[in-house]
Formats: structure tokens, C-alpha cells, sequence
């Protein structure tokens, strides 16, 4: 009787031990960490392992952050939102596939299947990102700049996801950025836009500067470069701006002409007044009356 007081625990433990192995008839796997990327398709991958050949998926369940989004039922599918359904390339496949991916859609994601082999669920997560935009610079004053005189550069990046970074940089990649000050804004659409400023004494001779954006991970996404317009520069690119335009050349034509012109009129008055200035010599000579002469016979 002893005995079989001490069998019975046993038999119990073996009967649970047998019900969860027929239980792990049927397996489901699943990628437990999955990234998105705002605007494109995400795919959550899923798949029915069983050690029976010809297995039948019954029933199909996606939650996300338990809330049901999608249910399949022999084949037929019920998204609850219209940017999901279900992708079965095999008969074993129950991946969830979310077009359009947005911002709201990261999360933790449940797959529950049912077959007539048995059923399982998984659980995985889900991190959207989304690129911010190529930044944007300008400065204040926006031209005119004299040296010396404190500019302040603005750089804008939005649209991106998570939390990105701006870096300031002159032309000889000197990082500025502890001299800035960066605020972020959430947008309704849970997206983030940048905005960073960085005030500085102006110097002609090194006027050029450049924004930089990265995301969470430390990697550059977009970059951009500006040169401060000082007064002297723009004054001398008006300059040479003007005397390379078509009015330009044709006023230097008229000037050159017009010398040309007087250089030929003026040489030929002199060479007329020349020739006047002799003409009067040579008159007396021309004109004198003629005398014959006349023999002196001397007295004898």
C-alpha cells in the first residue's frame, strides 16, 4: 500500500510531462526583436514548425499591444486595420505584413495559431525609425556681414525618428556643436523635428560652415553646407557680375569706338592745318612780279 502511495505523484508528473510534449507537436517561430522603417512595408515573420508532415492551420491571431489587428480563419482573413494582412508564401507561413509602416505602429506584437496538430504563440517587438530630412541653414543677418560683428546660425532637420542629434562644423572641421543649443519638438504624427542654433563672431577669412544630422545610432544622415555673405565680397561679386553682362561690353564697345573715331577726326584737322601753314611761305615767291634785269654799264 506504501508503495503505491509513492507511484501515484509519479504517474501524475509523467501524465503532465506526456500532455506537454504532445503540446510541442506544433511550434511557432518568430523573430523576437523586428525593425521598421516609417513609410516603407514591414514584415513580422512567423512559421509553423511541426514534426508532422502535412500539418493544418486552422485559426490565426495578431494583437498588437493587445489589441487585436488582424484574424484568419481557414484562409479567410479580418484585418481591423486596413494597412495589415497576412502573408502565406507556404502553407506553414503566418507572417503579418504592415504596409505603409507609421510611427503608431511600433510596439509588441502576439501571433497566436491554431492547427489540428496543436497550437502556440509568440510574442515579438517592433521599433519603427524614420530618416530625418537634409538640414537647412540660413544665418542672421542673412548678408552684409562685416568681420567681427555675432551671427547666428539656424539648422533645421525634421521628420525623423528616434531622437536624432545636430553637429555644428566650420570649414576646417572644428566641431562647434557644445557652443550650440539644439531643442526638439514632437510632432503629432510622433515624429521629432530638430532645430539647433549656433551664434559666432564673423571672420572673412573663414566663412564657411556646415550642419550635420544623425540619428539614434551615431550615423550621419544628411549634411549642409553655408558661407557667410560678407558685405565687401558681395559688393566685389555685383562688380564682376556687371561687367561681365551684355550691356557692359556693349558700353565698352561704343567707349573704344568713340576714341577711335576722335583719334581720326583729330588727325585729320592737324593734317589739314598742316599743309595750310605752308601754303603762305610760298606765295611771295610764286606771286612777285617778275623783273628782268638789267645791265650796269659803268661810266668810262
Amino acid at each position: 500500500m506504501a508503495s503505491l502511495t509513492w507511484l501515484l505523484p509519479l504517474v501524475f508528473f509523467a501524465e503532465i510531462m506526456c500532455a506537454k510534449s504532445s503540446d510541442k507537436l506544433v511550434s511557432l517561430e518568430c523573430l523576437s526583436e523586428n525593425r521598421g522603417v516609417y513609410g516603407e512595408n514591414t514584415l513580422l515573420k512567423c512559421e509553423v514548425k511541426s514534426r508532422q508532415e502535412d500539418v493544418n492551420v486552422l485559426m490565426v491571431f495578431w494583437k498588437r499591444d493587445g489589441s487585436t489587428i488582424l484574424t484568419s480563419t481557414k484562409g479567410s482573413q479580418k484585418p481591423y486595420d486596413p494597412r495589415v494582412q497576412l502573408v502565406k508564401e507556404s502553407h506553414t507561413e503566418v507572417s503579418l505584413l504592415i504596409k505603409n509602416t507609421l510611427r503608431t505602429d511600433e510596439g509588441k506584437y502576439e501571433c497566436t495559431v491554431i492547427t489540428d496538430s496543436g497550437e502556440d504563440k509568440k510574442e515579438m517587438t517592433l521599433k519603427v525609425t524614420a530618416p530625418y530630412t537634409k538640414p537647412t541653414m540660413g544665418s542672421i543677418p542673412e548678408k552684409d556681414i562685416e568681420d567681427d560683428m555675432d551671427v547666428t546660425l539656424y539648422c533645421n532637420a525634421s521628420g525623423g525618428y528616434p531622437l536624432g542629434m545636430i553637429h555644428w562644423f566650420d570649414q576646417y572641421d572644428t566641431n562647434w556643436t557644445r557652443s550650440a543649443v539644439t531643442t526638439a519638438v514632437e510632432t503629432a504624427d510622433k515624429h521629432i523635428n530638430l532645430m539647433s542654433k549656433f551664434t559666432l563672431t564673423a571672420s572673412s577669412v573663414h566663412p564657411g560652415y556646415k550642419c550635420s544630422v544623425f540619428n539614434s545610432n551615431g550615423v550621419k544622415e544628411g549634411e549642409t553646407e553655408f558661407q557667410l555673405m560678407f558685405q565687401n565680397k558681395q559688393k566685389g561679386s555685383e562688380k564682376e557680375g556687371a561687367g561681365n553682362s551684355p550691356t557692359a561690353i556693349a558700353a565698352v564697345v561704343v567707349v573704344v569706338g568713340s576714341l577711335l573715331c576722335g583719334l581720326l577726326i583729330l588727325m585729320i584737322i592737324r593734317r589739314r592745318r598742316f599743309h595750310q601753314a605752308r601754303r603762305p611761305s610760298t606765295h611771295p615767291i610764286l606771286n612777285e612780279p617778275y623783273m628782268e634785269p638789267v645791265e650796269v654799264m659803268e661810266k668810262v
